[in-house]
């Protein structure tokens, strides 16, 4: 049962367990979980079964890989929209100000066309500058 003891990890970090505590829920030892992990020992039916339990999957969660696949992709775009969402109310404030100002939008439009390498060049000098600025506004 290749790739078993990929997703018994993946589980068990998921639910915040330890290696220990997921033991002693088990009444293995940690050494069998350890084991489990690293595909050298291969779970009983029951011990399936309690892990499933423990991690609140079915059976086919943990044993089939395209489940564990899904749940992995479940979460990625779980973190993702998070993100996303976060992000979004920002990157809107900052398109509303250069929208206002035409004349950074055109500077900022020159930049973008620009190699990366001058890009990043510019940036090392402009940046340290903008904080000066906005270091002495703030303290007007």
């Amino acid at each position: 049962m290749k790739g078993f003891g990929e997703r018994i990890k993946h589980f068990r970090l998921k639910r915040g367990f330890s290696q220990e505590e997921l033991a002693s829920q088990l009444n293995v030892s940690r050494t069998t979980i350890s084991k489990w992990e690293c595909s050298k020992q291969t779970p009983s039916i029951f011990d399936f079964l309690s892990l499933c339990s423990c991690f609140q999957v079915t059976l086919d969660q943990l044993i089939e890989p395209s489940s564990y696949k899904q749940d992995h992709l479940h979460d990625f775009q779980l973190l993702y929209l998070t993100r996303k969402r976060e992000s979004d109310s920002r990157d809107d404030a900052i398109l509303k100000l250069i929208d206002k100002q035409p004349s950074l939008k055109n500077l900022l439009l020159q930049f973008s066309s620009l190699s990366p390498a001058l890009q990043k060049e510019l940036l090392t000098d402009i940046i340290p500058l903008l904080k000066k600025l906005f270091s002495a506004l703030q303290r007007q």
